[in-house]
Parts: structure tokens; sequence; C-alpha cells
């Protein structure tokens, strides 16, 4: 066994697990989930103050029921020695027991893009708000690419330590974001949030992206994010926009106005806004729900001059028994069935978004209370017959006369 020498080891962990070795990448196996290699990476993320026998056990046979789990902890360090010296490695212990607390072998420096980006986070922390302190911010930034140990995605310690990194890294996304809008870099800004927004898009990191392009002035650009991010939020995660992303149309709406265009550019936009839209004539208009809002206040004072009643409707999704739907995927099954058959029912003169996980509301334009009942008996009839004669639907209507002028006042 060598001594003194003194090897490198390179360790990725972001987006899986690889290990490099004077520039070459090395494998200790080909299962990533087997219990020796959990054991090597461990003590690898455990860094200087190493991780004790104790903790290791609890955590690799925390839910197996062994009679001696001292002599299965033993047979894994066996096993792993015998991995590593079947790999193409330098012959090394690796991974050393001193006092009952397990270390990287003294021999053997290990760096881990994972701990390299907890170092840069606790070094920007103890800089404070200063230049330096952003450095490590971005070289932080920087190291994290993607989850951590994504093929053991499922493993109890995995999912902790992945939760307490994407706090630190949601912590780098807001400090630079914070620091380039101040310093009015919108390109630095954008390239930030949307990095983080890609990584996790459930986190709203896209209100940052859109904030970005509206200080860059790309409001197509912006407005294309905002539509596809809430359409992403009410269609795959079935909630409503957010008040920050609200805000984000309301500023886009505001510097649009205030932009001056030329009327060439601004006639192609509606062009090539109409060409992609062919698809849909002759049906009713699917949009977004901050585009349903706009709608109504547009239709509200249509009304008032022309006098031509519109009513709204809400369709809520039910089981035959008229209670809710709990099962996920079958709620967002029937979630796109009765989409389909609101398309396939309302008029061209009609309007219709998805407020939630289980529910539509409808504009209909030049309508009745009774032509109302004949709208959902229709949409209920192709509903059943796309979902199945079970299918079931729950309707309330109001017409937009006795409404507030702001649907905000009326929730």
């Amino acid at each position: 066994m060598n001594e003194g020498l003194g090897i490198r080891l390179d360790v990725q962990m972001f987006g899986g697990l690889a290990i490099s070795y004077e520039g070459r990448n090395v494998s200790v196996g080909k299962n990533k989930g087997a219990k020796y290699i959990q054991l090597l990476e461990l003590v690898w993320l455990a860094g200087e103050n190493g991780i004790t026998k104790e903790q290791l056990i609890n955590t690799l046979y925390e839910r197996e029921e062994q009679s001696n789990l001292n002599n299965s902890f033993n047979n894994l360090i066996y096993q792993m020695h015998k991995q590593l010296k079947s790999s193409t490695l330098p012959d090394y212990e690796y991974i050393v027991n001193k006092d009952g607390i397990f270390h990287v072998d003294e021999n053997v420096e290990v760096v881990t893009d994972a701990g390299s980006f907890e170092a840069a986070v606790r070094n920007a922390r103890l800089c404070g708000d200063t230049t330096e302190g952003i450095l490590f911010y971005k070289q932080a930034v920087e190291l994290y690419k993607a989850e951590l140990l994504p093929e053991l995605s499922t493993q109890e310690w995995v999912i902790i330590k992945s939760v307490q990194l994407q706090k630190m890294y949601a912590e780098c996304v807001v400090a630079l974001g914070n620091y380039y809008e101040k310093k009015k870099d919108y390109n630095a800004m954008y390239r930030v949030y949307k990095k983080a927004a890609q990584l996790y898009p459930d986190d709203e990191w896209q209100v940052g992206e859109i904030n970005a392009l509206i200080g860059m002035e790309s409001y197509d650009e912006a407005y294309a994010i905002y539509d596809e991010t809430v359409r992403y939020y009410t269609d795959e995660l079935g909630i409503t926009p957010s008040s920050d992303l609200m805000e984000c149309y309301e500023k886009m709406s505001r510097q649009i106005t205030n932009t001056p265009g030329k009327i060439l550019k601004i006639r192609d936009d509606i062009i090539e806004r109409r060409d992609s839209a062919k698809a849909d004539e002759g049906r009713a208009y699917d949009c977004s729900y901050p585009s349903f809002i706009d709608a109504y206040h547009i239709l509200s004072r249509n009304m008032e001059r022309s006098g031509q009643s519109v009513y709204m409707m809400l369709l809520t999704l039910v089981d035959y028994e008229g209670k809710q739907i709990t099962n996920q995927t079958k709620l967002e099954t029937k979630a796109k069935l009765l989409q389909k058959a609101i398309a396939l029912t309302l008029r061209q003169g009609d309007t219709y978004c998805k407020y939630s996980a289980s529910q539509f509301l409808l504009l209909l334009v030049g309508t009745n209370k009774e032509s109302c009942k004949i709208v959902y008996r229709r949409v209920l009839n192709k509903y059943k017959v796309l979902a199945g004669p079970r299918a079931e639907l729950e309707y309330s209507v109001v017409s937009l006369a006795e409404l507030p002028q702001s649907l905000s006042e009326a929730k």
C-alpha cells in the first residue's frame, strides 16, 4: 500500500456521481446506489469533521432489520476496499477509522463540488455585503449545476442534504440577483434567475427572470416567459398566479404602454400573433388567468355601452358522487378532457381559462341565465363523451352586471 505519496480525487455529486483521477473518469462500481458507494459519499460530504460509525450505520441501515449491524457494516467496509482495489485507482485506504470517526485517508485529497459549494457560501457569509462576498456567491452558483446525487433521490439522507443545499443555492440567487439589479446589470441578473428557474421551476424564480428582461426592455420575451409560467402554474401545478407574478404583469403592461413603437413593427407583431392563433380560429379564446381578468374588464365596459349581457361561469370537476377528486393523476387527466370539451363547445366570442387544478372560468357573451344552463349541459355532455358516462361537473354562474368592477374585490 502506498504511503505519503498523496493523490487527488475530483468528485462530482451535483447531477450524479462522477469520480475523476488525473483527468480521467474512474468507475468504482456499476451500481451507483450500492451501499459501499453511499458510504464513500457520506464520508466525502462530511469533510474535515468526519462522520461517526454510529451515524453511518443509522443512515445506511435505517429501514433494515438485521441481527448484527456491526458485522454488516464491517462487511460493507471490506466490500468497499475490495471494489476500490479492483478499480484503476492507486492502492490507498481512502477511508480510515480514527477513534470511531471515519475520515478521508490523509494521503488522499478529495475535492467534491458539493463541498466546494458549501465552502464558497460560508465564505460569502463571512465577507458580508462586499465585492469579495459577491465573488464567492458567483463561485457557488457556478458549482451548483443540478440536484445532488439524483440516482439516490429517494434516500432520506440525500433528500435532507439536498434540501439544505437548495436553501443555500436560493441564498446565492437572491444575493446575486439583488446585486446585479442595483448595478443595472440586467444581462447578468437574467442569467442567474434563468438558471434558477430551469433548476426549480416551481419556486417562482421566473419573477426575477421577467424583471431582468423588463430592465433590458425585452418586453416580448418577458411576456412570453410570463405567459409560459402562468400556464405551467395553472395547468401543471393547479394553482393561480402569485401576487409577485401578477405584479410583473402590471409592470409589463405599464412599460409597454409607455414605450413608443413604430407602427410597422406593431403591425408585424399583431400579424405574427394572429398567424400563431389560426389553429384556434372559430373557437373560444383559451387564455391565462391574468388575460381572463383583462377580458373581464373589457367586456364589463363594453357591456355598459352596448347593453349586451355577459355571464361568468365556474365549472368544477367532481366525481360521480359529487365529491372532490383527490387522485392527482386522475384529476390531471380529467382536467385536460374538460378543457377539450370546453374548447369544442363554446362559441368564438367566448373566453375561458383554467383557474385551478379542478376549475375553469368561462365568460359567455350575449347570454342569459337560462342560456347558461344550456351551455353547461352542452359542456357536460361533451365531457361525458370524452371522459365516460360517470363524469360529472358542478357549475355556478353570475352576471357581470352583478359583479364589482374588480375581480379582486369579489374575492
